[in-house]
Formats: structure tokens, C-alpha cells, sequence
């Protein structure tokens, strides 16, 4: 394992973050906001001069076979990393807005964002500056490049928790070198990513929305991230046309990759062999006629939008908080977060393959109760599902348990409330934040202690890479051996 490579492949990291600021940056011109125009050159050039230093210092001539330990450590360490250098900007925030952020506050808004998670220690997301709000929807946005370029260069080759049950067709090399695999895998990722957000931004600015609402929710709904800016519910805030176009976009980001890549190539075939979106899409049906029936007064596209709004992890704020909960306890409301999107998505959760496939086995177990000799294969897509491959489902799912326990109990230390404690495991271990506000609890996060926010950070980190830490943590032999 070459540490230098990970230092380098860190460096790069940091160089894409900072060509992201550009995103701000230009917004801050287009406003006139020279203020900012003034901090985000600064940070700019603070994380620019880190990021090329880390690339400079881990340059070698010498290419070396990718090996999975340097991708599980490079996966974690650019959680870690990147953060920081993305906090730059909201170090100011409490100039403008009176609120006491801290480093570690920072730390944290830029985690929410990269993981995708879309929790925010804003107090009022309205009351902070434009550009600083484009910034963090551009985190989010880069979020979900992050996790798709780590699923192809990551989670597919080595067919991680049931992901090779899924009809891929993503080339590998077992000779290329770590930074290349990342590379390559970037560049598969970037394009329908970037098409995608482009016909986004066209269509919901052709609904007549405002050109910054339009921006972050694009931003926001392709990488399922759910932050907006502001907490006005969106029923209210934009018109059908509006809905539907967001609808879709967060249905697409909740995709698996290859499915954008086989849309983008108008290969429909591709959908057909994939058995996880029919899953996926009659999960949606189910949760839209059973949110129609909870709320009639919504009509079916709000319901619809809600069910979307909630499978794929985005949990923007639809509806007005008050019209759920008095309906429905928010512990049971926002459960469907647990199934999440598709597997090699932006989006949080267990995934619908997943889900499935325990419900599958689960069902084979006990309708087989009478006959405990009976012997039984198990397919999913028409693909024979093996022990080991189901070994490792039921390995995530434990591991999946025992965090959301952990994180419940320390949410319950540090805010000592059953109901806040359930919702913030479930907000940020399925990177689904945006439950928080369709609770209605918009100042939970503000009344907590520093420390919180350094737990919550790793808890958003733990559940985007699905329990990869812990197995970099806990098996490092065990990675090294099966290198």
C-alpha cells in the first residue's frame, strides 16, 4: 500500500473542490457581492495551494496495480479531507447572521453537504447570504459526483453488498493504478451527471421559477441532498410544472449509474434486465396511493412528490410540517427513508436491492418453517443470488443496526428526547437530513452542544459510505490479505 498515492489522489480531490468554488464565485460577480467575491477568492486560494502541495508531494513516476485498501482508505479519507477545505467560506457566517458557527459547525455544514445529507446548522437559511447558499448547494451537488465516482471505482469491482447482482457493463483493469481508476471513473460519472443538471436548470427555469431557487434545487434534487434555500414549504413555493420537473429529477438522481448511462444512450434494453427499478418504481406507487390516502387534500402529484421526495433520501421540505405530523407520528412517517434509492445512486438508505432481497429471504424462511430440510436457490433479476453474496446483505444490514442504535443512543445523550434522538439516526445515518424540517423541528440542531456536531459529522460519513469505515477501521488485515 503507497501512502503517497493516497496523498495524491487526496491532492486531486481537493483541486476538483476548488474549481467548484468558481460556482460561488461567479454568482458573487453576478450579484455585485464583492464581500464574498473577496472571501471566496481567499479560500479559494487557500484550498487550491493545499490541494496542488498534497499532489506534488505524492507524485511518484512509479505505477503501481490498484489494491483495495488504498481505495477503501481513499474513500474515507476524502470524507475527512475535503471538508475542511470546503468550510472556508462559512467561517463567516456568524458576521452576518449572528450565529456562533465554530470550526467545527463549519465542519459539519460542509459534511451535510458532500454526504449529500442536506441537514444545516442555518437557524434561517433565508437570513444567509445568496452566494454562501449556492455554495453549499454546489456541495451537495459535488457530493453526488463523489459517491457515484467512488461506487464505479469502488463498490462495483469488487461487487459489495449485493452490487453484483446488477447488470453493470463498467469496464475494470486490475493493472491500472489507483489514481487512474479514480480518474476513469470520474470521467464515467461527470458527463450524464452534468447533462443531467443542465436539463434540470432548462426545464425548471422554464416553469418560471426564480433563477436562484432554480439552481440550488437542481443542484439539490439530482444529487438527492434535499437543502433549499429556504424552509417555506415547496407546495407553496412553486407551481405543478415546477413539482413535476423536480419530481423527476430527484427520481433521477436516485438511479443507478448505469441506468443514466443507458438512458443517455437511448439503450432501454438495460432497463429491462435491471429487476431493482421495478422494484423501485413499485415501491414509489405503493407510498404515492398510500400518501393520497392519508392526505386527500394534497392531490396526487404532491403525494407522488412526497413519496419520490422520500424513497430516494432527498426529504426536501413539500408539505407544511404541521399537515404530516398531525396525521402520522414522524417516527413512523419517514421510515421509508430506511429503503433509499437504487444501489450506485446519490441516494441514502438501505437500497431497494437490499430491502428486496432480506424481504425475499426473510419470506423463504418462514413460509419454509414446516420443512427445515428443504433446499431452495434464490434468484433476483434472473440472476442466482449465492450465500456469500447473501452473507454480505445480512452483514451490511447488521452493521446498518448496530449503527442506527449507537446513533440513537448518542443522539438521545445529547438531546435527551426520544422523538429527536429516532429522527436525527435516521436523518443522518440514510444522509436523508431533510426529515429534521418536514418534522418541523427547524431549530434542533441549533440547540445542541460543539461536540454533536463532531458525531454527527461521522455518523453522515459512516452511513454515505455505507460502513466502509468500519471495515477499514476493524479488518485492515483482512483488506491487506485479500488485496
Amino acid at each position: 500500500m503507497s501512502w503517497g498515492t493516497i496523498i495524491f489522489c487526496l491532492g486531486w480531490g481537493g483541486v476538483l473542490l476548488s474549481t467548484t468554488m468558481f460556482i460561488p464565485l461567479g454568482w458573487a460577480l453576478f450579484q455585485a457581492d464583492y464581500i464574498y467575491v473577496g472571501r471566496f477568492l481567499i479560500s479559494l486560494m487557500i484550498s487550491s495551494f493545499l490541494s496542488v502541495a498534497f499532489v506534488l508531494v505524492g507524485k511518484s513516476k512509479e505505477v503501481k496495480p490498484v489494491q483495495k485498501s488504498e481505495l477503501f482508505l481513499t474513500a474515507v479519507f476524502l470524507y475527512l479531507y475535503l471538508p475542511l477545505l470546503a468550510a472556508l467560506p462559512f467561517f463567516s457566517l456568524g458576521i452576518d447572521v449572528e450565529q456562533n458557527v465554530g470550526f467545527w459547525g463549519a465542519y459539519f455544514e460542509a459534511v451535510s453537504g458532500l454526504t449529500t445529507t442536506g441537514a444545516t446548522i442555518f437557524k434561517n437559511p433565508e437570513m444567509v447570504n445568496e452566494t454562501l447558499l449556492i455554495w453549499r448547494s454546489t456541495l451537495g451537488w459535488l457530493g453526488g459526483v463523489l459517491i457515484l465516482s467512488l461506487g464505479v471505482a469502488l463498490m462495483a469491482p469488487n461487487g459489495l453488498f449485493g452490487i453484483n447482482l446488477k447488470p453493470l457493463n463498467i469496464r475494470q483493469n486490475a493493472s491500472e493504478s489507483l489514481p487512474h481508476r479514480l480518474r476513469r471513473s470520474f470521467r464515467y460519472v461527470v458527463k450524464p451527471y452534468l447533462g443531467l443538471t443542465a436539463i434540470g436548470i432548462i426545464l425548471l427555469a422554464l416553469t418560471g421559477t426564480e433563477l436562484a431557487d432554480t439552481v440550488s434545487l437542481t443542484f439539490n434534487a439530482v444529487s438527492t441532498t434535499g437543502f433549499s434555500l429556504s424552509f417555506t414549504p415547496l407546495d407553496s413555493l412553486l407551481n405543478s410544472q415546477a413539482l413535476a420537473v423536480l419530481s423527476l429529477l430527484m427520481f433521477a438522481g436516485s438511479l443507478s449509474y448505469p441506468l443514466l448511462i443507458a438512458a443517455q444512450s437511448l439503450n432501454f434494453e438495460t432497463f429491462k434486465e435491471d429487476r431493482e427499478i421495478q422494484d423501485f418504481v413499485l415501491t414509489i406507487i405503493c407510498m404515492s396511493l398510500a400518501l393520497a390516502l392519508f392526505f386527500p387534500n394534497n392531490g396526487l402529484l404532491v403525494s407522488l412528490t412526497m413519496a419520490i421526495n422520500m424513497i430516494s433520501t432527498t426529504a426536501f421540505v413539500i408539505s407544511d410540517p404541521a399537515l404530516i405530523t398531525n396525521y402520522l407520528p414522524a417516527a413512523i412517517f419517514f421510515l421509508p427513508v430506511l429503503i433509499g434509492g437504487m444501489t450506485l445512486s446519490t441516494a441514502g438508505g438501505l437500497k431497494v436491492l437490499r430491502f428486496y432481497l432480506l424481504v425475499k429471504r426473510v419470506t423463504y424462511e418462514v413460509v419454509n418453517l414446516p420443512y427445515p430440510n428443504s433446499v431452495e436457490s434464490m434468484h433476483y433479476g434472473g440472476k442466482f443470488v449465492s450465500k456469500e453474496t447473501m452473507a454480505s446483505v445480512w452483514g451490511l444490514f447488521l452493521m446498518y443496526f448496530v449503527g442506527f442504535v449507537v446513533s440513537f443512543l448518542i443522539m438521545s445523550f445529547l438531546t435527551n428526547n426520544f422523538e429527536s434522538a429516532w429522527l436525527l439516526a435516521l436523518a443522518l445515518l440514510n444522509n436523508a437530513g431533510g426529515v429534521i424540517y418536514m418534522s418541523g423541528q427547524y431549530d434542533l440542531l441549533m440547540s445542541m452542544p460543539p461536540i454533536s456536531h463532531i458525531l454527527m459529522s461521522l455518523i453522515m460519513i459512516l452511513g454515505r459510505l455505507e460502513f466502509l469505515v468500519v471495515l477499514v477501521i476493524l479488518l485492515p488485515k483482512l483488506l491487506i490479505r485479500r488485496n
